[in-house]
């Protein structure tokens, strides 16, 4: 903003802006405006619609997220969508098989302060049945040897939620929801098989997030364990269709 020194001019002329601030009379150049190309309007469409699923998928897994207030990791959920879209797209052209572990998406974190990858244990195997169910199991494992649990841990939770993402519109339904209570000891345990609805079709995104919580025991009572730093929330399974 520059100041009119010797007139007192409104209006404008060519690419100048002649104007009143709070009785001062001052001068600046019009913004100069960017023409949008093609690529350029596509790359924002696709933000607008991984921030629109980032929402969805916020509000969805905000029972199980402990870190649900956390805006910095919603930011990143709505930048790794975008970025997955836009892989996907190349390899739609491209003819290329998806991957296994979706980039971007699988193994995404939705609680910074805990790495539910670090936990080896947690293997999530899915599969997608003839009549039209969803069974996600894991491997057997021993809990105190696996899991690293805090002190005075006496059982451990896994709360899973299905969810399924139809990227051409936009739009995120919760498929199931289902925990596993698992007790603190040196035995064997055998997960059971989860089964849920899986009412999927082409171009759909299916990520199944999961957390661990520990319930500890602490002056004589059973009592959740707070600390994020041991309650990893992330997406441990993921497949495009």
């Amino acid at each position: 903003m520059g100041r009119q020194r010797d007139s007192k001019l409104v209006g404008t002329a060519s690419n100048l802006i002649f104007y009143n601030f709070r009785g001062e009379y001052c001068i600046r150049t019009k913004p100069v405006s960017v023409r949008r190309n093609e690529s350029s309007v596509h790359s924002g469409l696709n933000f607008g619609k991984a921030s629109k699923i980032c929402r969805q998928i916020r509000n969805l897994v905000a029972p199980i997220n402990p870190a649900k207030s956390d805006n910095r990791v919603m930011y990143k959920l709505t930048g790794a969508l975008n970025q997955f879209i836009s892989w996907k797209e190349k390899k739609d052209k491209a003819s290329v098989k998806m991957s296994d572990k979706l980039p971007f998406i699988y193994g995404f974190q939705f609680n910074d302060q805990a790495d539910l990858t670090s936990i080896h244990s947690i293997k999530a195997s899915v599969k997608l049945t003839e009549q039209g169910m969803t069974e996600i199991s894991l491997a057997p494992f021993i809990s105190s040897k696996s899991l690293h649990a805090p002190t005075n841990t006496i059982r451990i939770v896994f709360k899973m939620m299905l969810l399924c993402i139809h990227l051409k519109d936009a739009k995120t339904e919760l498929l199931g929801k289902s925990e596993i209570e698992i007790p603190y000891s040196d035995e064997m345990f055998q997960p059971p098989v989860i089964s849920m609805p899986s009412l999927t079709k082409s171009s759909d995104l299916v990520i199944l997030v999961m957390e661990v919580q520990y319930m500890v025991y602490k002056n004589g009572n059973a009592e959740l364990l707070n600390d994020k730093r041991k309650m990893p929330c992330g997406v441990a399974w993921a497949v495009f269709i």
